[in-house]
């Protein structure tokens, strides 16, 4: 009787083991989409930004033609703003095409699915950086363990509610 007890607490010690290592990657897979969704956000606020600035220029532009002033260097200020927020949104746009593993068009710039050949945006082929074989996901790995477990596993069906 001591015999089927202590498989019984094996067997359970290692489904919690497989447990707390799926959970480990669930977790890990919720941070980066938690990540993912930041950096959209992030996108989504630096082009509300930009858009902001090419309205004060466009009516800065407007109000000076109105006035017949000359246009030429009023805008310098402006225009270091748009350079630095469009080089913020470039790098939040690679941070978030890194996590979603997208490939950049090298045309135009566009972000498109990494198996994708070519470009969504222009159409260009996309040229593929030849990428080290990653290991299986640890998800897919611990269940995979989990199946492939020589030790005999009780299973137990729950009862559904009534």
């Amino acid at each position: 009787m001591d015999e089927i007890f202590d498989r019984i607490k094996d067997t359970a010690a290692k489904a919690r083991e497989n447990a707390e290592r799926i959970a480990k990657e669930v977790a890990k897979r919720t941070s980066k989409a938690i990540t993912q969704t930041k950096l959209s956000f992030a996108v989504n606020e630096a082009e509300n930004k930009i858009k902001d600035v090419y309205t004060e220029i466009g009516k800065a532009l407007y109000t000076m033609h109105l006035n017949g002033e000359n246009t030429n260097d009023s805008f310098a200020a402006s225009f270091e703003q748009l350079d630095k927020l469009n080089e913020d949104l470039e790098l939040i746009n690679a941070k978030l095409a890194e996590l979603k593993n997208s490939v950049k068009c090298d045309e135009c710039g566009a972000y498109n699915a990494n198996d994708a050949e070519y470009c969504a945006k222009c159409g260009s082929q996309l040229n593929h950086k030849e990428a080290e074989a990653e290991a299986e996901d640890d998800i897919d790995s611990a269940y995979a363990e989990a199946e492939d477990d020589d030790e005999e596993v009780i299973v137990i069906d729950p009862k559904k509610p009534e």
